[in-house]
């Protein structure tokens, strides 16, 4: 039998072997489209109705359903006993690889290891091959719910994986096409701010900084226009850092500097007073500092989701150490430089003869650098954001750590939580076993978190600006973005001495909603994908509702909610999962495009009462769906009107009140819809 193949990424398409078939008119290929996206596994007769028809589905739907399989029996040909029949519904038996969004989400996957192992060169090439497979936009001949939701998420992993290829790329030293690449994608994807970013950055490293600027520039453009936000942190800082360099006077090349004790510099003093509610953490380092005084080492691990203040708690240690004496080798691994060996490590030593073809020569010589210095005084050497620093300098921290009994020397890494990086877990649990301290930063009580808003805006908080310290949900970052982004909106006035804000409680400024959504970017596309959807819920959800809105099963769910709550975004809570900060739900909901969410709302609260789920959740999904009434919803409110008017008496009566203003509702249900809403309780 020839191979059946599949195309969605573009029109939808399929093959015999080498004969294109003939999928017919656009329901018969919308059908077709479902069962290939699901292949291997049934889909109910009820989904495809819902896929093809939504809520306006004919009393003959079920029939067509009938035709149109039939249709595509004959149309297959030789290959029609691919598509069966089956009590849970039709099955189309695909081969692995059969379908072309498959073999996508495949070599992204694939491009993984070898981007994580340094073999950049590899991953472009799988990122390459996935990107070459897109002729157009996903399902572009194909209409409906399914199709819509299916496309938006095939978009966002191709975003993604162009956007992954570019960043390669850039860290490899770029090559000649990389700026009209990235040029082409701004084009295309103008609100993706990580393209504007990448896009500045080849620019900058390609000596054509003003053009870089002027790329700023023309995303806040659009940004501004399009959806009345400002640029993110991440091209405010790039455009502050090329700006800074413009104005840099040219200076001489320095020399190298030799490699001896007297080659660590300690970095400029920070602002380590700004450090809010860390007494604790800063008490246990003052009294390592002060032990390393004494010639006792120690290692330490600080770690937490981003923006809790790891890098602040790292900066008043070291603040600390300076005032003792000690010396101080301080070094940050940036996302993008992940690409060079020991990048961190020399950086923080002032290292310059060091080899880059031979890794392990390279780890001795850091080695025998730290025993050189240590043999002169104590030493301070911190590592931050460690989850980014390249293998060897993974090796080295991981060498040093075992040095720590024989040299007078303190070891410190920051470094956030990261789901299935086995190298970090294995550094972190050397921690343990060495006798050091892991540092685990939770997020901050509401009256700190206060502090820092009277910190941030200048003037202590008044009552109402107070009220919104649970927005934050603890963690500093946050809170300063939310007070910044009030500010930025004219939304904070100073009435008595207090920073006082307008009735906003129920608001948050799209800075800072941009700014949790980036804490949540080391998750795999896939597991942002399923929060986005989970999000839609509510704070808690069930596995089995998720699967139910996203169409996916619960088995392939588990493995992205599974790193979603070793992310620590997602907490147990019995029988459900639960956001473990409201802001986390609400950053991600906003995610999705406004113009999607009704129709997901509404997806969602079939969905859910399909699943036996409680009235009052069914009823919120309802309220924020679109406002047209159908025959599914008024059959619904027949049948549990009274419970939710029991329950939730006000979403009760706003929905009645929708469904009898209907012109289309039959007599019947009216009349029972119309005692509900002026039953005895009213």
């Amino acid at each position: 039998m020839r191979r059946l193949r599949v195309t969605v990424l573009g029109p939808v398409r399929a093959w015999n072997g080498p004969v294109e078939i003939g999928l017919g008119p656009a329901r018969r290929r919308a059908l077709f489209a479902m069962l290939a996206a699901n292949a291997n596994r049934p889909v109910a007769r009820a989904e495809l109705i819902r896929a093809l028809w939504g809520e306006s589905a004919p009393s003959t739907a079920a029939g067509n359903i009938y035709t149109y399989v039939s249709g595509l029996r004959r149309s297959l040909g030789p290959a029609g006993g691919m598509l069966r029949s089956g009590r849970a519904g039709y099955t189309l038996r695909l081969e692995p690889g059969a379908l072309d969004a498959d073999r996508f989400e495949a070599l992204c996957e694939a491009a993984v290891e070898p981007a994580a192992a340094g073999r950049s060169g590899q991953a472009v090439a799988l990122l390459d091959e996935a990107l070459a497979l897109w002729q157009g936009e996903a399902y572009a001949n194909v209409t409906g719910l399914f199709a819509d939701l299916d496309r938006h998420r095939l978009t966002e992993l191709r975003i993604a994986a162009a956007e992954r290829r570019a960043r390669l790329v850039l860290t490899g030293g770029g090559d000649d096409a990389l700026i009209a690449d990235l040029t082409a994608l701004v084009r295309d994807h103008p609100l993706h701010e990580p393209f504007h970013e990448l896009l500045m950055c080849a620019l900058h490293r390609a000596g054509r900084g003003t053009e870089a600027l002027d790329v700023f520039h023309a995303a806040r453009r659009v940004l501004v226009g399009e959806l009345g936000v400002e640029p993110g942190p991440a091209l405010r800082e790039l455009q502050s850092r090329i700006l800074a360099a413009a104005a840099a006077p040219a200076v001489p090349a320095e020399p190298a500097v030799p490699v001896t004790p007297a080659a660590v510099a300690a970095p400029a003093v920070p602002r380590w007073g700004r450090l809010v509610g860390r007494d604790g953490e800063l008490a246990l380092l003052r009294g390592l500092l002060a032990a390393l005084g004494e010639g006792r080492s120690a290692i330490v691990w600080i770690e937490g989701e981003p923006g809790i203040g790891k890098s602040a708690l790292l900066d008043a240690a070291l603040h600390e150490a300076r005032a003792l004496g000690h010396r101080v080798a301080r070094g940050s691994a940036e996302e993008l430089s992940s690409r060079f060996p020991l990048h961190v490590m020399r950086r923080a030593l002032r290292l310059e003869d060091v080899p880059h073809d031979d890794p392990a020569t390279a780890v001795d010589r850091v080695l025998d650098h730290v025993r050189r210095l240590t043999a002169e005084g104590p030493l301070v050497l911190a590592v931050d954001h460690l989850q980014w620093a390249d293998e060897a300098s993974l090796l080295a921290w991981e060498r040093l750590a075992a040095l720590t009994r024989w040299l007078p020397l303190l070891l410190v890494a920051t470094a956030r939580p990261e789901p299935g990086r086995r190298d970090l877990a294995r550094l972190r649990r050397g921690v343990g076993t060495r006798d050091g301290h892991l540092i685990r930063l939770t997020p901050l009580p509401p009256s700190d978190i206060e502090q820092i808003f009277g910190r941030t805006v200048g003037v202590p908080p008044g009552a109402t600006l107070r009220s919104l310290a649970p927005l934050a949900a603890g963690n500093p970052l946050y809170a300063r973005e939310l007070v910044t982004g009030l500010v930025a909106e004219d939304g904070v006035r100073v009435v008595d001495g207090l920073a006082e804000v307008d009735a906003r409680a129920d608001e948050m400024p799209r800075s800072l909603l941009d700014t949790v959504r980036a804490s949540l970017d080391h998750l795999s596309p896939g597991a942002r994908e399923a929060l986005r959807y989970a999000a839609l819920l509510g704070d808690a959800f069930a596995v089995a509702e998720v699967a139910a809105v996203t169409g996916r099963t619960p088995f392939d769910l588990m493995s992205d909610l599974e790193e979603a709550v070793a992310a620590d975004v997602l907490v147990d809570a019995g029988s459900e999962l639960a956001f473990r900060q409201p802001v986390l739900r609400r950053a991600l909901a906003g995610s999705i495009p406004a113009a999607l969410r009704p129709t997901l709302h509404r997806h969602a609260a079939q969905a859910l009462a399909d699943n036996g789920g409680p009235v009052t959740r069914v009823a919120d999904h309802l309220l924020a769906g679109p406002p047209e009434v159908d025959e599914w919803l008024v059959g619904w409110l027949v049948a549990h009107g009274a419970e939710l008017s029991r329950q939730a008496p006000e979403p009760a009566r706003e929905l009645l009140r929708r469904a009898l203003a209907s012109p289309r509702l039959l007599q019947a249900a009216r009349a029972t819809l119309a005692a509900l809403l002026d039953g005895p309780d009213r």
